[in-house]
């Protein structure tokens, strides 16, 4: 965490950080107005929180700031507050918002991110892009839409096209366009910034009377401001959901861009970092942050050589709204509105939905199951509609049947696999390896798969059970019934190469005693070693 000004290097962070707050100042205001709040409130979170931020994460280069599906889930839990009291829920949303990922960060929960799968938040970002798209519509067109839900919003919208007004409409389409030409070129990192200006101009200009505007904006630095314990409760899910969504986006972050020494950043820093970013920037009433793998690439792009560069993103953005708050208040609303629909547009990919529906019809339905519960329920519950899915998931996979295999002993001290049979024979050695989870719904296949020991005589079975860590109390009964079933008719059942925690878990639930302690043989470090030794100590038991 180291802040030491290089004077070498300094000039370069400086250029990233005003190439980065030209960017955060329209996206900051446009993911306010995204989550129904006074868009300085998106601009008071990176002034505030992304330079705390900067400076406890791990990541060198993480740009901790406004997220597009953050700020929805904000719009849900905060739909039912105005004046005042909206804004004294918003501090607290943002507080426990913060707290949470400190917690994450300080119980070292970074491992669990890699459990949500892909399927799972492709579906919900998606689901998120096409809410965004249809939460704008109104701002975009003009037209106050009422609908019970995003179909029937649409079902209004196209019902009552000749009360959408064309000027409004036509300000919105004119900042994609502008937008869009823009990234063609060396400007593209001032696209949003000039699009928002030439909108506001030629609303100016033209004296455009029926197009929103912003509206009034605090001019000056934010005021210190208390959260509302009372407001805890009912805040408390949807800041976790705001958490969830943050710390995952944050994890891509960690993962895909390494520190200026080569190493990559350790997720629970990086929590920790965008968790006390959130709780500095709740005091200031900044809307909710995490970390961005859009931002950070823009940071990174443009030139960062250390934290500095975030540092002066929200000097930047500070020093702006000083300048110019009574010029945003004057910033069209359908501007902003082309804003987000661009940006939920370009959250849509393609390519990684076709790879995912092409993949299996498992991660297919999981995916779609997500992106319905996004469009269908409020936005924390889908979250927590996705990381249910994700567990039940797992659940499933760790389930998924098992399939026993023999392994012939060859004349070269090798082992030729081939499906393992019906029943085992008589006075003959046995090697079986299981292929699958021994969880506890998996153990029961093996159970049912393995060859059967009623009519085998004096039969002898050889499990290899190298490379399993853990045996749950099911897999251990399994093992249990099936070495008293091959006793019962004059065998024996052997465990190869096994593991040292799965000896002590034997030994401690009384199964090593029905097994056999010397039938149950260690792993040793040359592969199959201890299944060949198992092998000649059956064959010589046979021979006695």
């Amino acid at each position: 965490m180291s802040l030491k000004i290089n004077r070498r290097t300094i000039g370069k962070d400086i250029i990233a950080g005003l190439t980065a707050s030209i960017g955060g100042i329209p996206d900051g205001m446009a993911s306010a107005t995204l989550a129904g709040v006074n868009p300085v409130y998106g601009l008071y979170n990176l002034m505030v929180g992304t330079p705390i931020a900067a400076i406890f994460t791990s990541s060198v280069y993480m740009a901790v700031i406004n997220a597009s599906a953050m700020a929805l889930v904000a719009y849900d839990a905060l739909a039912g507050y105005s004046g005042d009291e909206q804004v004294e829920a918003l501090v607290t949303l943002t507080l426990l918002v913060g707290l949470f990922m400190l917690l994450m960060g300080l119980l070292k929960l970074g491992w669990l991110t890699r459990f949500i799968s892909n399927s799972v938040m492709r579906g919900f970002l998606t689901g998120i892009a096409f809410v965004i798209i249809l939460n704008q519509l109104s701002d975009f067109t003009g037209y106050d839409i009422q609908g019970d839900n995003y179909l029937a919003d649409i079902i209004d919208l196209f019902g009552n096209l000749n009360q959408v007004d064309p000027v409004t409409l036509a300000i919105g389409l004119l900042t994609i366009v502008v937008i869009l030409i823009l990234n063609r070129t060396p400007l593209k990192s001032f696209s949003m910034l000039i699009a928002l200006i030439s909108g506001a101009v030629l609303v100016g200009f033209l004296s455009l009377e029926t197009v929103a505007l912003v509206g009034e904006i605090p001019e000056g630095l934010p005021r210190p401001m208390l959260p509302s314990i009372m407001l805890v409760p009912e805040l408390l899910l949807p800041a976790i959901a705001i958490g969830i969504i943050g710390l995952v986006q944050g994890a891509g972050v960690s993962q895909g861009y390494a520190n200026p020494d080569g190493k990559i950043p350790d997720p629970d820093g990086d929590f920790r970092g965008q968790g006390l970013g959130n709780i500095v920037a709740s005091f200031f009433q900044g809307l909710p942050i995490g970390g961005s793998v859009s931002g950070t690439a823009l940071v990174v792009g443009a030139g960062a050589q250390s934290r500095w560069a975030n540092i002066f993103t929200g000097i930047f953005v500070a020093i702006g709204v000083l300048l110019f708050a009574s010029l945003i208040g004057h910033l069209p609303m359908t501007c902003l509105a082309a804003i987000l629909i661009l940006s939920g547009y370009q959250a849509i990919k393609p390519a990684e939905i076709r790879m995912i529906w092409n993949t299996n019809s498992l991660s297919a339905t999981v995916f779609l199951a997500t992106l319905v519960a996004t469009l269908f329920l409020p936005v924390q519950q889908a979250i927590f509609f996705g990381v249910i899915i994700q567990v039940l998931l797992i659940v499933f996979q760790s389930a998924e049947r098992m399939t026993i295999m023999e392994l012939v002993p060859t004349e070269d001290a090798d082992f030729l696999e081939r499906p393992a049979p019906n029943d085992l024979p008589s006075n003959k050695v046995t090697l079986l390896i299981p292929y699958g989870s021994l969880f506890f719904a998996a153990a029961i296949d093996f159970e049912e798969e393995a060859p059967s020991a009623d009519e085998g005589h004096h039969a002898v079975v050889v499990i290899n059970l190298r490379g399993r860590i853990n045996l749950g109390s099911t897999a251990i009964g399994v093992f249990e019934r099936y070495a008293k079933a091959i006793q019962q008719n004059g065998g024996r059942l052997y465990l190869a190469e096994v593991g040292d925690r799965v000896r002590t878990q034997l030994e401690n639930t009384g199964a090593l005693e029905v097994i056999g302690a010397d039938n149950v043989l260690p792993a040793e470090d040359r592969v199959l070693a201890s299944l060949q030794k198992a092998y000649e100590i059956a064959e010589s038991w046979l021979e006695e």
